[in-house]
């Protein structure tokens, strides 16, 4: 196995990641993973060694199937050859300790030789524990293709390698923002200038020494998304590892999601070196909210548990969502398809403006916005599991708290905006969808090349999914509109604003509100 995810050969409990001896890393399994389960048969564990990550933790369940690591050479190995998987299968005996078995059983009339050795207190006996036998294919005399958790993941359940950055969901978080990334602790350098050749991620990094008294709590780097810029979900999460100051056996990377702690390990010396060409390093699948209901703050943090004077290295981390980019991924098409007021004292509406408000005007009166979206290509009778719309926001530190509702037009053939046809005039659907905005989320534009700020609607699967099965939607013809006014009860005269269709700095659209829809046939 060539540095490939490593996945439970059955459902249980960790009863052990880390290194196999804490105090020698390069003896025996390395870094590795062993987890414990019950059957009618006994109670067993599985053991997988020489890993280069781990994603799961002591103490933690885990199913059939899923990643608790990535293979590699840690421990005693030795060479080019010495890149593999260790797997083996222990059984508890009568006096309480784990002996190996042999999972295929013994099939000959001959005695068991694992059964009859360490006599007399003897050994477990061979047993077929195969539910779903591994595929076994040779080539050249060796054995290939061997999954010992029965078969491989299906693609779709098969996270990359790297992430998958052609999703529109996703958020990187590079050590160069200083709004989400933060550095704790003595001793942090920083390189520059270093992205061209893929040395880092984003032209910077930061490492650090480990030093002889060093704890997690020493010195540490944070990577904190801010709310909503997320939507609700579960999300595969990569750090990239730079070529440089990367030398370490291993990171502990923290993440906190949901209100939940868990960690992985990685060897970031077997990251972006010579021999070593995968920058990514996968830190495991975690569901995260939205950040407005987290007690603690959504985070990643990473602290060094490697050799003394061995490098540490903390530059960008990635988060995709796990459902895959979505099936729709629709723009604004006319400029006449985002409209609404323009929030002065007049609150005048219009459909050319550069920004979409959303909020009330400085007179207190309603801000009612519309987002429509033309020729959407969903069947009828299809069951929509996610839409969000995609914003580009713009402004100066926009501060405003905002309690808005997302409806939506309940005709599936809703025509673009005018003036004698204004978001306000619409009929809205009965399905509608609440939308926070905390003061702590600031929005603001810079120019390029700073990336534009995006934020993510609430799941508006609901609305939409109520216009798509009127009787008169049509695949490929019908418009999917939706329309954003304050929540009820919300007065004041606050405001803030995404970018329109119309842009005097970009071509048409470049910066318009997109709908991304997940949905099954």
């Amino acid at each position: 196995m060539v540095y490939d995810y490593v996945l439970a050969a059955h459902s249980g409990q960790v009863v052990k990641a880390g290194w196999m001896r804490e105090n020698d890393r390069r003896y025996g399994l390395g870094l590795m993973v062993e987890i414990q389960t019950t059957v009618n048969t006994g109670t067993y564990t599985s053991r997988y060694g020489h890993l280069s990550a781990l994603t799961v933790q002591n103490n933690q369940p885990v199913v059939q199937q899923k990643v608790i690591g990535i293979s590699g050479k840690t421990g005693h190995v030795e060479g080019v050859h010495g890149l593999h998987l260790h797997f083996e299968i222990h059984k508890r005996h009568t006096n309480d300790l784990f002996y190996p078995v042999n999972p295929y059983g013994w099939g000959s009339t001959n005695p068991d030789p694992w059964q009859n050795s360490n006599l007399p207190i003897g050994r477990p006996a061979s047993v077929n524990l195969w539910q779903n036998a591994p595929a076994i294919g040779f080539t050249g005399g060796c054995p290939q293709q061997m999954y010992v958790s029965g078969t491989p993941l299906l693609p779709s359940n098969n996270p990359p390698l790297a992430p998958d950055l052609t999703n529109p969901v996703h958020r990187i978080i590079d050590d160069s923002d200083t709004n989400r990334f933060v550095q704790f602790g003595p001793s942090w350098q920083t390189v520059n200038n270093c992205g061209s050749q893929g040395q880092c991620y984003g032209g910077t990094y930061r490492w650090r020494v480990r030093a002889s008294g060093d704890t997690y709590n020493s010195a540490y780097a944070q990577w904190r998304p801010r709310v909503h810029d997320l939507v609700v979900g579960t999300y595969d999460v990569y750090a990239y590892i730079p070529n440089q100051h990367a030398n370490t056996v291993l990171a502990f990377y923290r993440i906190y999601h949901n209100n939940k702690v868990h960690w992985a390990g990685i060897d970031q010396s077997r990251f972006n070196k010579p021999g070593y060409s995968r920058t990514w390093a996968y830190l495991g699948r975690y569901d995260f909210d939205d950040g407005l209901n987290t007690f603690q703050a959504q985070q990643i943090v990473i602290y060094h548990d490697g050799d003394v004077a061995q490098e540490m290295a903390a530059d960008a981390v990635a988060l995709v969502l796990a459902d895959g980019p979505p099936d729709l991924n629709l723009p604004i098409a006319l400029g006449s398809d985002d409209a609404g007021p323009y929030p002065d004292y007049n609150c005048n509406y219009g459909e050319s403006w550069q920004e979409i408000y959303l909020g009330r005007c400085y007179t207190g009166a309603e801000v009612v916005s519309g987002f429509r979206f033309s020729n959407v290509d969903i069947p009828q009778g299809a069951v929509i599991s996610r839409a969000h719309i995609h914003f580009t926001v713009d402004g100066y530190l926009e501060i405003d708290p905002l309690l808005l509702r997302f409806y939506g037009d309940e005709d599936p053939n809703s025509p673009t905006f005018s003036p004698t046809n204004r978001p306000e005039d619409r009929s809205l659907t009965a399905a509608w969808r609440r939308w926070y905005i905390p003061g702590t989320d600031t929005w603001s534009w810079e120019p390029p090349p700073q990336p534009p700020q995006i934020r993510y609607s609430p799941n508006l699967a609901s609305i939409a999914q109520e216009i798509v099965n009127d009787a008169e939607w049509q695949p490929g013809g019908s418009a999917l509109t939706f329309i954003v006014k304050p929540q009820l009860g919300f007065s004041g005269t606050d405001h803030r604003r995404v970018m329109a269709y119309e842009r005097p700095d970009a071509p048409p659209g470049t910066y318009a509100a997109r709908l991304l829809v997940w949905f099954d046939e």
